[in-house]
């Protein structure tokens, strides 16, 4: 079932990450300093799990990027950090909500948020935390990025609601699926990208650039996201593998493989995603279809053409150690194992 992303090479890792992240490391401590400073819950048990799920972290890649595409212009971070943990704290938030609608145990191998507490608290958790990341968003003194900001959330919104309304629906089209993850993830990426850029007051060209690269380079992301969903072991995901077919999504390797599916192929496919027969069984066969057939490979081939354009982006910027990580970094969006 796996071997087919396993066996590719030169896949990348968390040490890889750090090391091209490292014109930024410092300051990306600062921005989870930030982070644990004004989330401040009165209610201990709050407090506590809240406090892991900051401290789980993730990659920080959103604020990563907003940093480092700042490094091209006026780098001032009494500007970039609020700004910075802001979009963290959103795509935190966003996640909690996530969770708790997928009904989700598990996130990164530690328990979810709605696994240690009712789903109402959860909710109320995950709404405390877009407010303080809004109250974030003012903090760098530029209204334009506050106003992208609060644009991005409504989008996030936006697609929270079309995903629900679409999951177990097979007739799903590509343009759907792409408006789909640019609502759920490529947002705050093009976000961070364009933030960054008019908070080191970037001209406007620089701006329209450095937004385009965050964009595609979380398209990208999230297309990985979906392979590796199919392609990776539950220890190297943190999560049951098949969670979008368990679920009723439709990704990218799922439809091109419904491209050219047969009968008995589609026939499975189709039980999972309607919800007829979702059993851990079924949900395997239904992963084998799908990587036996290359449908991953040319997903990942999707992944990379976006990759490709988020770099040459970057083409008339400076070369500089920031410069060099964003390059880096787009090898690492469609290279990564986790």
């Amino acid at each position: 079932m796996i071997e087919e992303m396993e066996s590719q090479p030169g896949r990348r890792s968390s040490d890889d990450l750090r090391q091209i992240l490292a014109p930024v490391l410092g300051d990306i401590a600062r921005v989870d300093e930030m982070l644990r400073s004004v989330v401040t819950l009165d209610i201990p048990l709050l407090r506590g799990a809240v406090d892991a799920v900051i401290s789980a972290g993730g990659k920080r890649l959103r604020p990563a990027i907003l940093l480092l595409v700042a490094k091209f212009h006026k780098y001032d971070l009494d500007r970039l950090v609020p700004l910075a943990a802001a979009i963290e704290l959103l795509h935190t938030a966003s996640l909690i909500h996530d969770d708790t609608i997928d009904n989700a145990l598990i996130r990164r191998g530690l328990p979810t948020l709605n696994s240690v507490i009712d789903e109402g608290t959860t909710v109320l958790v995950g709404d405390f935390l877009f407010a303080k990341s809004a109250v974030l968003s003012t903090m760098g003194g530029i209204q334009r990025a506050t106003r992208i900001f609060a644009e991005s959330l409504v989008t996030i919104c936006e697609g929270e609601i079309e995903q629900h309304f679409s999951v177990h629906h097979l007739a799903n089209s590509v343009e759907r699926y792409n408006r789909r993850i640019y609502s759920k993830t490529a947002v705050l990426f093009a976000a961070a990208g364009e933030i960054g850029a008019v908070l080191s007051e970037a001209p406007e060209d620089d701006v329209q650039r450095l937004r385009h690269y965050g964009k595609q380079l979380g398209m990208a992301f999230q297309i990985v996201d979906d392979i590796l969903d199919m392609a990776s072991t539950e220890e190297q995901l943190g999560k049951p593998i098949g969670g979008d077919l368990r679920q009723g999504i439709v990704t990218l390797p799922t439809m091109i493989y419904l491209d050219d599916a047969s009968v008995e192929g589609a026939e499975v496919i189709r039980q999972v995603i309607e919800g007829e027969d979702h059993s851990d069984q079924q949900v395997g066969r239904a992963v084998e279809c799908i990587a036996a057939s290359g449908a991953l490979r040319k997903a990942q081939a999707e992944a990379e053409r976006l990759v490709a354009e988020a770099r040459a982006s970057l083409t008339s910027f400076p070369d500089i150690p920031a410069r060099r990580s964003l390059l880096d970094l787009a090898d690492f969006v469609v290279r990564r194992d986790y």
